[in-house]
Parts: C-alpha cells; structure tokens; sequence
C-alpha cells in the first residue's frame, strides 16, 4: 500500500524479498489474526496476550523493563515479557508490537525491545515501523469495528475513539484510514540523521493514491515539527508536493527505541475530492447463478473440504442441481487429484460459454457444529486466487453472501476480506442476497 521505498535494514529484506514490506506485514498480521478467530480468538478487545497464548508463546510479566519485548530462549523459542504497571493501551500496542516482531524468521537472534536498545542499528527504524503496523492488524482486525466507517477523520476523532476501544493511537488511525471512504492516508514520520522528518510509511484509503510517497522530507515548517512533544497534536492546511493541498492532522508519539525526539502520526487528508470514488462491493437483491452484466463472469461460492454430495439448501447445494454437469466434473477433479479438497483449493468449472464458476473450499466439515466452519484464512487463499483467475478471463465475480450461511461466519469480515481481495485491487464484484 505504501510507495517504493528503499529499504535497508537486514531483517527486512529478508522479511520481504521482492514485495514491498509494508504489504508483507500487513499481509502476515492478517493471516495471524484470520488464523486465530479461526480457532476461537475473539473479541473487541482483542487480547494480545490470548494471541500469544494460541501461538503458544511462553509470556512473562516483569517490573524492570520499559514496556514489552521478546527474549529468545536456548531451544530456540520465544518469550514475551512485559511491564503490567505500563498505561493499558499502550501495554496492549506493545505486546501485540513484540508479536509481530515474531513474524519475522531471524526474530530470536537477538532480543527485540521496545523501549531502550541504545545499540540499535541506523535502520532499525524500519523493523519498528513494520512491527508497529502489525500491531494495528492484530489489536483493531478486518472486520472489526465496522461501525466505525464512514466517521469524519480528525485527529482528535482518533484520539478520542481510541480512548473508547482502548488501543494505541497508531492502531486506532490505521484503522479508521482502512474503512475511509474519503481521500486521505495515515503517516508516520520520524526525525531521521540529517536532522529532518522524513516519512517512514504512508497507508492510504482504498483507492486513493498518496501525492505523498515513503522516504519524502517534511518540509520544515510543516505542523509534524509542532507536534513535537509526547501528546502534543497540531493541524496546517500544507503543500508537501506543489498543487497537491493536504489537510495535516497530527500527534506526538513515543520515538523509537533509542531515540530521543517523538515520532509523528497523522492523517493527511486531501482538499480537492471530487473526482475521487471509492471502490465498492456491490449489493443487490438476487440470483447469483444468473450474473448479471455482459462479457466475462466468474461466479465464486464456497464448499467444505469433504467429497460429500452438496446436499441441504445451501448455495452449492444449487449449484449441484441447476448445474449437474458442474458438480461431475467437480468430482472428476477431485478424483483425478487423488484427495479430498483441501482448505485453500479453488477448483473452476463452467456454467455457460462466458460464466465461470469457482468453487472456494474455505469450509471445515459439514453439519451442526459448536465452532465456526468457515476458515477465514482459507477464504482470504481462495479470493487471492479467484483474483488471480478473473484477471486471467477478464471476468467480473459474482457470489452470494459466502461463508454466512453454513459456514456461519461475520459478514463484516467476510466483506472486508472481498473488499481486500478484489475490489480494492481491480476486479469489479456483485454480491446477490436473497430477495425478499
């Protein structure tokens, strides 16, 4: 989501090969947290520490240290200690910070602290602002909050609701910056050597593209330098590229580990906005096995991971008796495979010259169940390759609400995960409720 940057730092490069880190962590924190609520984690509020608890991760509580971090045992473990006398908000942000420190392979060859290594490498910076992100992706999820969309973004909006949620300031920002449907991105800057603010990352609303790009210098008299203290909040209606107003909003957080002068997070927020238009999930009332539009379609729906007869009165169920040809040759696959359909497999048929269909096994078993049977994270799998395969044909998707039905999975998040999947990234998606 952020522009091109040249990273440096040994652990990120190694984190990111050729993707852009940013994207990386996001993606990895979301897997992590879809993998969780899979198997129970919940909330608001999500508990990092039952997170680090389902990783099974040893945790600790210690009055001698600044805040939290991760200490790698002689088995070649973690374990996360942490101050309980730390504010609660920011002891969650920095314990859900140590966890994603964990995402990354080299983390126990050296203790990862936030909060004192004087000793720290000239780059680190870039570990910390990755780790910090992932800490947003765990303590506020997709599909969290959702009612929180479409509020008017101010700083001091954020810092009030993050007060109410009780969650970092950072987590609370890129949240909200996630369910804008306004032009406008999150941003961190951080005095760098040379004596300037620059920018570490910029995460913008879907579909708007930052004028301001990762690695740009602050110009000097911008409001980043008044919010130069702790809590201290500015706001300057600015120019950091010519003809490109921006609205800054901004707030003083703890810098760095080792660092002496606060980091600065803050909206950017543009002043010309009429030509911009969200992408959007469309919702109609309707029959999802009659797509509507012309040309290529594509039409996703999910399935358990059995070879049994897709019976009830599901929407696969509907499938097999409108389409039986489509369910044969769903059986012929899976038997030429040789196994039964795995969690993250998507298997294409066709139900007409120019309409596709997808089946997307995102659903444990079948039947009753105490637990969720749709597998959010296989889900997520499964549109990254739907994705891939409408791209591939040109096609539009078309799908019914997935997941919430049997599956019985949140809305909320199986929309947001469509949302990330496909729309915010070019494949233009109907979704058919039933009518009436």
């Amino acid at each position: 989501m952020a522009k091109k940057f040249h990273w440096t730092n040994r652990s990120v490069m190694a984190f990111a090969g050729q993707r852009d880190p940013v994207e990386v962590m996001e993606a990895k924190a979301r897997e992590l947290a879809l993998k969780a609520k899979d198997d129970g984690w919940g909330g608001p509020p999500f508990d990092p520490l039952a997170l680090a608890q389902w990783l099974k991760m040893p945790v600790e509580a210690r009055g001698d240290i600044p805040d939290a971090r991760t200490v790698p045992t002689s088995g070649g473990g973690l374990v996360l200690e942490y101050n309980p006398m730390r504010p609660r908000g920011r002891l969650r942000f920095s314990i859900a910070h140590e966890i994603a420190h964990s995402l990354f392979a080299d983390c126990a060859e050296e203790i990862r602290n936030r909060g004192g290594d004087a000793t720290a490498a000239a780059d680190s910076w870039q570990l910390e602002v990755l780790c910090n992100i992932g800490a947003a992706e765990l303590l506020m999820p997709l599909g969290s909050f959702s009612n929180l969309a479409g509020q008017i973004l101010s700083i001091k909006s954020v810092m009030d609701l993050r007060k109410s949620f009780d969650v970092s300031v950072e987590a609370c920002l890129i949240r909200l910056i996630k369910l804008s449907r306004t032009p406008c991105a999150a941003f961190c800057a951080s005095m760098h050597d040379d004596g300037h603010y620059k920018v570490d990352y910029v995460i913008p609303t879907p579909g708007w593209t930052s004028p301001v790009s990762v690695g740009q210098k602050v110009p000097d008299n911008s409001a980043v330098a008044e919010a130069n203290a702790i809590g201290f909040t500015a706001i300057g209606e600015e120019e950091w590229i010519a003809g490109k107003p921006l609205r800054v909003e901004c707030v003083g957080l703890a810098p760095y580990p080792g660092g002496v002068v606060p980091r600065v997070v803050g909206l950017l927020i543009a002043t010309e906005q009429a030509q911009f238009r969200p992408p959007e999930i469309i919702e109609v009332d309707g029959d999802a096995l009659e797509p509507r539009g012309k040309g290529p379609r594509l039409v996703a729906h999910v399935i358990p991971d059995t070879n049994t007869v897709w019976g009830g009165n599901g929407f696969a169920s509907q499938v097999r008796r409108r389409f039986p040809d489509v369910w044969s040759r769903f059986k012929k696959d899976t038997i030429e495979a040789r196994r039964l359909p795995a969690l993250g497999d998507v298997f294409i048929g066709m139900l007409d010259n120019n309409i596709s269909v997808a089946h997307m096994v995102a659903q444990h078993g079948i039947g009753a169940s105490r637990s969720l049977r749709l597998r959010y994270a296989a889900l997520a799998q499964c549109l990254s390759e739907v994705r891939e395969k409408a791209q591939q044909l040109g096609a539009t998707v078309h799908m019914p609400r997935v997941g919430t039905g049997h599956g019985g999975a949140s809305w909320d998040i199986v929309r947001e995960l469509i949302s990330e999947e496909l729309v915010d990234k070019g494949v233009a998606t109907t979704v058919y409720r039933p009518p009436g």
